[in-house]
């Protein structure tokens, strides 16, 4: 987590995004809240495979993120500010 920390003050600061997308993975959250820092505006879309439970990297970014994208109306008992939008092809 400190090395994707360190990765993420690097690649951001160079890079400047505006908006970060991401669907999880372990890697995605010192991005998002290295970006939140820097004022990027942030988009996470859940797994479309996680149905019944929520993702560790949904959970960590849920409370912080612009827009959170579910892909199941399931979906919307862990994540109560995401927006349904349906199977994401």
């Amino acid at each position: 987590m400190i090395r994707n920390t360190l990765l993420a003050i690097k690649i951001l600061r160079r890079e400047k995004p505006d908006l970060i997308i991401s669907t999880g993975a372990g890697i995605s959250v010192p991005f998002f809240y290295v970006g939140k820092l820097l004022g990027s505006k942030l988009v996470f879309i859940e797994v479309y495979d996680r149905i019944d439970s929520p993702t560790l990297s949904g959970r960590l970014v849920h409370p912080l993120v612009d827009a959170f994208i579910l892909q199941w109306e399931e979906q919307k008992k862990f994540y109560p500010k995401g927006q349904v939008l349906g199977r994401l092809l």
